[in-house]
């Protein structure tokens, strides 16, 4: 019999739980926009009204004035969206763990993140309009927004970055007046989401961390929370202008300005498979959409990447 040396017999510890590696643990923007249910249907449409003016009544007795409302319609298709993993039994009994509930945490997180990519592509993308959808608005026919360079664009013009500069006070200011020369109800909650960078960048400008100007309670945590009208939040999943890949499209919108259509919201199941040998499955679905309500209170904003 071989004689095992103290190398042999050493012990080997293993953790009693996964550990979670890092992401974006579900939704930032879901409870930032307006949120529809969609009920037993594979379309939504979303009905708009716009303002009335008022006529100056000059005789007595005169026929009335009569003033035709302006209408609009937006589309919602909602998208399917599923995620599932499998755990045999027999991995089950291998391991110290059960990994079904760490899975379904996963698989929450990520639905978060699709739910927040079809928001931002909504904010951006072409809106169908009129009765049936079949017309398209795009965005830069809808909206006007903020060129890398701080100036304004006109509609049917996209940001463009020809000269880019960071996140400025002059452009928070700029995207504070372009809400308020468009009528945005000042009640309605404004959002502005940016890159941790652009956060960076707002912790540099006196104007936003002098306790003259803002209280010190959320500068303490690294963080810009109000502003001008604004609340800010980070995200990684902004997209870059089109054309030159060099600025950061960040997104300021009214709360209403987005809607959010859900035909099922977040569903996970785990349940056997009989088919795969009784394999544990954990399953997750959901069906929702997005759409830009009005152009008016969804704006963009480059700012330079790097």
């Amino acid at each position: 019999m071989a004689v095992a040396t103290i190398a042999d017999i050493m012990a080997k510890q293993y953790g009693s739980m996964l550990y979670l590696l890092a992401e974006q643990k579900g939704s930032k923007l879901q409870n930032k926009v307006r949120r529809e249910p969609i009920t037993s249907a594979e379309e939504a449409y979303f009905d708009t009204i716009g303002s009335a003016t008022a006529v100056k009544k000059t005789v007595r007795h005169g026929a009335t004035n009569l003033v035709e409302a302006d209408f609009g319609r937006r589309k919602v298709a909602p998208d399917d969206y599923e995620i599932a993993n499998p755990v045999d039994n027999e991995d089950k009994l291998k391991m110290i763990i059960d990994p079904t509930s760490a899975f379904a945490l996963r698989q929450a997180s990520a639905m978060g993140r699709a739910k927040d990519d079809a928001i931002i592509a909504a904010a951006t993308g072409t809106a169908l309009i009129g009765k049936t959808g079949a017309t398209s608005k795009t965005f830069q026919a809808d909206s006007v927004s903020i060129n890398g360079d701080g100036t304004v664009t006109t509609l049917g013009t996209l940001a463009a970055v020809t000269t880019i500069v960071d996140m400025t006070l002059a452009k928070i200011l700029t995207m504070m007046k372009i809400f308020n020369e468009g009528d945005v109800d000042p009640d309605i909650p404004k959002h502005w989401i940016v890159t941790p960078k652009d956060i960076e960048d707002m912790l540099d400008i006196t104007e936003l961390t002098s306790a003259d100007y803002v209280t010190m309670k959320n500068l303490q945590r690294g963080a810009v929370d109000t502003f001008a009208g604004f609340s800010f939040e980070w995200s990684n999943r902004l997209g870059v202008d089109a054309a030159t890949s060099t600025g950061n499209r960040t997104l300021a919108w009214a709360e209403d300005g987005i809607i959010l259509g859900v035909a099922k919201d977040l569903q996970t199941r785990i349940d056997e498979r009989p088919d795969i040998s009784y394999t544990i499955q954990v399953y997750s679905s959901m069906s929702m959409g997005a759409v830009r309500m009005e152009g008016v209170k969804v704006h963009e904003c480059l700012n330079k990447i790097a």
